[in-house]
């Protein structure tokens, strides 16, 4: 298990640092290769915090039921809404398109400031209780405390880029979380369409990156 907690800090450090020398990296190398650089780093640090977690030693806090991949199964479509969300829509307090954003029709923002965190709120909770052992809960649901404790750090660090009567603006017209939101048309048939072809690829894609496949552990 020690090379899951190192890499863990790792992956913890690698976001961290980038954060708090944002300024002075974009200065140096601009905003699309900070962001570009800061994806790539992310995405190969968390590929090995997840192989970390498939071949540390651990053990079972509590029993595995087939209703907990089933579960799973089911809320990963609305998280792969949400991130389509943060895809397609502007998101000027979180993780996504900063231009663009219409305070008039917030969209998705109405509903949630931050659609990308909270996907990966639900995907964190809901690999947490479908895997049940010790590192699972250590990793996935450290995933999503990280990912909550995102709402307020991106909205610090957007905030700050932007004069006081904006931030005003863009925090009258969005919401941390709102579900009423959802009838009024936060989410729109493209978000849903993205979305759902997001799902698949994972759904049917997982076993063969990963090497479990969510349908044979719901038993369906």
């Amino acid at each position: 298990m020690t090379w899951f907690f190192v890499a863990v800090a790792v992956f913890l450090a690698g976001h961290i640092i980038p954060g708090i020398l944002r300024e002075r990296l974009v200065r140096w190398v601009g905003y699309r290769t900070y962001i570009f650089g800061f994806s790539v780093l992310s995405l190969f640090l968390f590929g090995w915090v997840i192989h970390e977690v498939l071949v540390a030693e651990s053990f079972f806090l509590w029993g595995y039921q087939p209703w907990q991949a089933q579960l799973l199964v089911i809320v990963m479509l609305p998280a792969c809404i949400l991130w389509a969300s943060a895809i397609l829509q502007p998101c000027p307090l979180s993780i996504g398109r900063k231009t663009g954003f219409d305070p008039a029709r917030p969209g998705i923002n109405r509903f949630c400031r931050h659609p990308l965190l909270l996907g990966m709120i639900i995907w964190g909770i809901g690999h947490m209780i479908a895997n049940g052992d010790l590192v699972a809960v250590l990793f996935f649901g450290g995933s999503a405390a990280f990912a909550l404790i995102g709402f307020w750090r991106m909205e610090k660090i957007r905030l700050r880029a932007v004069a006081t009567e904006q931030q005003a603006v863009w925090l009258g017209a969005t919401r941390r979380f709102d579900p009423s939101a959802l009838l009024h048309g936060a989410i729109g048939w493209r978000d849903v369409l993205a979305g759902t072809v997001i799902y698949l690829l994972i759904l049917f894609g997982h076993g063969h990156v990963i090497g479990v496949n969510p349908l044979d552990m719901a038993g369906w």
